[in-house]
C-alpha cells in the first residue's frame, strides 16, 4: 500500500490488450476486423433469431420483406445509443476517475500507514512490552 515492495507482474499477461494493440496499428483494417471479431461474439444468438425465425418468417409474410430491415434497426439502435452515451459520457466519467484516483491514493498510504501501526501495536503485545 506504501509502494514499498513493487510487484512487476501485475498487468504483464494481457491478452486483450495485446490484440487490441495489434489492430490499432493497422488503422481502419483493424478496427474493421476487431468489429467483424467482436460480432462474432454474438454470432450463435442473433444468427439463431435471424436465420431461424425472421427468415421463415419473412417468406411467409406478403410484407417480410420489411422485416430484415425491422430487425436491422432494433439491433442497430441498442448499439448506436450505448455508442453515443459512451462518447458524451466519456469526459464526465474521466473527470471523476482522475479525482477518484488522487482520494485513492491518500486513502491508500493512510491505509498503510494503520496497518504498520496496528501490526507493531500487536506485536509489542505479543512480545509483552506492553
Amino acid at each position: 500500500m506504501l509502494n514499498v515492495i513493487k510487484l512487476n507482474f501485475i498487468g504483464k499477461i494481457n491478452f486483450t490488450e495485446k490484440i487490441s494493440d495489434k489492430f490499432k496499428e493497422q488503422g481502419f483494417w483493424g478496427a474493421f476486423i476487431l468489429g467483424i471479431l467482436f460480432a462474432l461474439a454474438f454470432c450463435p444468438y442473433s444468427g439463431a433469431l435471424y436465420f431461424g425465425m425472421l427468415l421463415p418468417m419473412t417468406v411467409t409474410n406478403s410484407k417480410g420483406l420489411y422485416l430484415p430491415l425491422i430487425f436491422a434497426v432494433g439491433t442497430g439502435l441498442p448499439v448506436l445509443l450505448f455508442t453515443y452515451l459512451m462518447a458524451f459520457a466519456m469526459q464526465k466519467v474521466s473527470k471523476t476517475f482522475n479525482i477518484i484516483q488522487k482520494v485513492e491514493k491518500v486513502m491508500r498510504y493512510i491505509t498503510g500507514i494503520v496497518f504498520i501501526f496496528t501490526g507493531v501495536y500487536y506485536l509489542l503485545i505479543f512480545l509483552k512490552w506492553i
